[in-house]
């Protein structure tokens, strides 16, 4: 049972500025600023209907209640370790310095000086010429400088900051970045509607109370880490305020023995942040890495999984494992698995069927892959990923089956490839999943799919072959943006001329076709006479080989339902080559 030493209402201006203990973000727990747009708006939105309120008078609206935060107070409080509430104190910190910069670039002699207090009260300050900058709150050492660059270190006499030459893309500086453009514009756009600067000042200077004196939060103070990382991880377990990674980051840390250990699990956690491009691939892989070696565990119960898995490894074996081994197992995955979504293994026909499972957001096959890559080459699992995506697009995009069973398969052999089986078994077991030939040849002729990327996909891959068989000169598609998915009978066609039941042909594969050139709406719903040149004259065999004018009855001047049909019989059959059977590895 956690202590809680003290639980007191404090102001945002009692908690961060110049006559209060610097709250700091401990090295060793909490995560980095991860708000995005939509969380800033909401603050934002929360903040300006508090701000109207509380200007009306009523008693009522005086404060407005923000939540509460987790600190680690020693005895005399002269200083306060930060275990929740990071986000909504950079947050205010950021919309703070945005107030600054807005009043400084007024330009008036009040404007600036104004500008300078509140710098100098609530974000940083020297107590004299040759003492350090003393910042009122201090990140963690993933965003600490960047965040101190960007928004801290204020000139008065240029009203500008130190800046950053060339940030470290992370994610989380990328969202510091974009919360002060947010705020920014939002500001701005707000001023542009009084026509003087007083009134512009006063604008401002009723935000700028709101914030300091207006927000309220519940300190909870705890005298040691363990008992804040307990009321911690209470409140974050009933809501989104902390992810998964963040927690398992803490868990790691609480566990480490030595600062050499801690120091290894940073390190570890530097690598995961400089090599993903969005926090929520971090969240992703953290899954996978896991199902990888232990099977299927769903998101909402993955930490508990892990921390619990963990104690015991740590307890029974706390000499041969421990969390910085850990963590470098973590890292290393972590570089395979950034090859692997970013398709950029090095070896190319594997590459080109990894941006297949891109192309599809067949994101469950990852964890077989990088099980599979732990101890083998790319180059001798071309079968097994090729196998992989028969089985996905015969099983789910085509087939439409239960996706839950093809993960659940998937995610069993993943965990058979971690514990020492072999590639070839585990290739024998994904081909016994493959539906066969007559079923695929079935679900394909009556196949719909709504999803234009899906569409597209399927598309490229039968233009591929049908180059290939007929001895054409290759040409890229797949990355071309002047490719587009186009309905033959279009999504709105006349009225005298629309289909009973238009909803369920418009998507039907034997009435989509790749064009390429932009793509024009109104040539999308134009008459199919208006349109076959375009078909007959196009470079892609798709189009211009499939027989499309099976669906126009041009006797009768209608579309033809049966011509959808023939024609995607007719790409069934190319199909059934494209995605193999089992037979192909066997």
């Amino acid at each position: 049972m956690a202590i809680i030493k003290h639980a007191a209402r404090q102001t945002l201006g009692q908690l961060i500025g110049a006559n209060n203990p610097v709250v700091t973000v401990p090295d060793d727990s909490q995560r980095q600023y991860a708000w995005t747009k939509k969380e800033v708006d909401t603050y934002w939105a929360d903040i300006q209907k508090f701000r109207l309120a509380r200007e009306s008078g009523k008693e009522s609206a005086s404060e407005y209640f923000i939540g509460p935060i987790v600190t680690i107070t020693d005895e005399h409080v002269k200083s306060r370790s930060l275990l929740d509430g990071q986000q909504r104190l950079t947050t205010s910190t950021i919309l703070i310095a945005v107030i600054r910069d807005i009043l400084w670039r007024i330009g008036s002699p009040e404007a600036r000086s104004t500008a300078s207090n509140i710098q100098r009260d609530y974000i940083a300050r020297k107590a004299g010429r040759r003492e350090p900058i003393e910042y009122f709150l201090v990140l963690s050492l993933f965003d600490r400088d960047f965040f101190r660059d960007f928004i801290q270190d204020w000139n008065e006499l240029t009203g500008k900051v130190r800046g950053v030459e060339d940030p470290k893309k992370r994610p989380s500086h990328k969202l510091i970045q974009e919360a002060y453009s947010n705020f920014e514009s939002k500001i701005t756009a707000e001023l542009s509607s009084y026509s003087d600067e007083d009134s512009r000042l006063d604008w401002l200077d009723s935000l700028y109370e709101c914030l300091i004196k207006g927000l309220v939060f519940v300190e909870i103070q705890t005298p040691t880490s363990s008992d804040a990382n307990e009321v911690f991880e209470t409140i974050n377990s009933r809501g989104k305020d902390l992810s998964t990674v963040d927690l398992v980051r803490n868990f790691l840390m609480e566990r480490s023995r030595e600062d050499l250990e801690k120091q290894r699990v940073n390190d570890a956690w530097r690598v995961l942040l400089d090599k993903f491009d969005k926090r929520e691939e971090i969240e992703r892989f953290l899954r996978h890495f896991w199902v990888a070696r232990h099977g299927d565990v769903k998101s909402h119960s993955l930490y508990a999984t892990i921390r619990g898995d963990l104690t015991r490894e740590f307890d029974k074996r706390p000499h041969a494992y421990t969390a910085g081994a850990f963590a470098a197992e973590l890292e290393s995955a972590s570089i395979r698995y950034v090859d692997l979504i970013h398709c950029s293994t090095g070896v190319d026909e594997f590459d080109s069927a990894l941006s297949e499972i891109k192309a599809l957001n067949a994101d469950a096959l990852h964890p077989l892959l990088l099980a599979a890559s732990e101890k083998n080459d790319y180059a001798q699992l071309q079968d097994l990923i090729e196998a992989c995506l028969s089985y996905y697009v015969r099983w789910t995009v085509i087939g439409r089956r239960e996706s839950t069973l093809l993960e659940e398969n998937i995610f069993e052999v993943a965990k058979e490839f971690s514990g020492g089986a072999g590639a070839e078994s585990i290739l024998r077991r994904v081909c016994g999943w493959i539906p066969d030939n007559e079923t695929f040849k079935v679900d394909f002729e009556e196949a719909s799919i709504p999803k234009p990327s899906q569409a597209r996909y399927l598309l490229e891959k039968v233009e591929a072959k049908l180059r290939n068989t007929e001895g054409v000169d290759e040409l890229e598609v797949a990355s071309s943006t002047k490719v587009h998915v186009e309905q033959i009978y279009p999504q709105q066609p006349n009225p005298e001329l629309r289909l009973d039941e238009h909803d369920s042909w418009v998507h039907r594969l034997g009435n989509v076709t790749l064009l390429n050139g932009r793509k024009n709406q109104t040539n999308s719903n134009r008459p199919f006479p208006e349109k076959v040149s375009i078909y007959e004259e196009s470079a892609l065999l798709v189009s211009s080989e499939t027989q499309v004018f099976r669906l126009w009855d041009s006797q009768k001047s209608r579309w033809r339902p049966e011509g959808i049909i023939e024609r995607q019989a007719d790409l069934a059959k190319t199909a059934l080559t494209v995605w193999p059977s089992s037979s192909q590895w066997q």
